[in-house]
């Protein structure tokens, strides 16, 4: 019998995005980026994505450990074991196609920041419109 491959990956055509998850959207390319300034530690992983409101709901350690994992085994991340002085750890480092999926996160957020702009801009259009055309009346 041969053996069945278990293992999908839920990522969209962006590579980062994971339809359905409860973690929130922004945590994987956050926590990313937060590898890639060298923070993939700790405090790091859970107190700047809390600041920033990055998932709604809160980001907890075993939500950042498990997320920084699956960045790990989707090839976004590498890691390695490194002993500076003290007890072991993982180092953990954006590979190649990290870097690349953090410039197509990087993209993808000022394209929503433009159509942000310019839901703005049609917000404030009707009031303009309206009072353009009360002004002028109808006969």
């Amino acid at each position: 019998m041969a053996a069945e491959h278990h293992h999908s990956h839920h990522h969209d055509q962006h590579g980062w995005v994971r339809a359905g998850g409860r973690r929130g959207r922004r945590l994987e390319p956050f926590l990313l980026l937060l590898v890639a300034e060298g923070e993939g530690h700790g405090c790091a992983l859970i107190g700047r994505p809390n600041e920033l409101g990055v998932a709604p709901e809160g980001v907890d350690v075993g939500m950042a450990y498990r997320t920084r994992r699956e960045l790990e085994t989707d090839g976004l991340l590498a890691s390695e074991w490194v002993a500076d002085g003290g007890a072991p750890r993982r180092a953990y480092a954006p590979t190649l196609q990290g870097r690349a999926a953090l410039a197509e996160w990087a993209w993808l957020e000022a394209r929503l920041e433009d159509m942000r702009e310019e839901l703005r801009r049609v917000e404030a259009a009707p009031a303009e419109l309206s009072r353009s055309s009360t002004a002028g009346g109808s006969e």
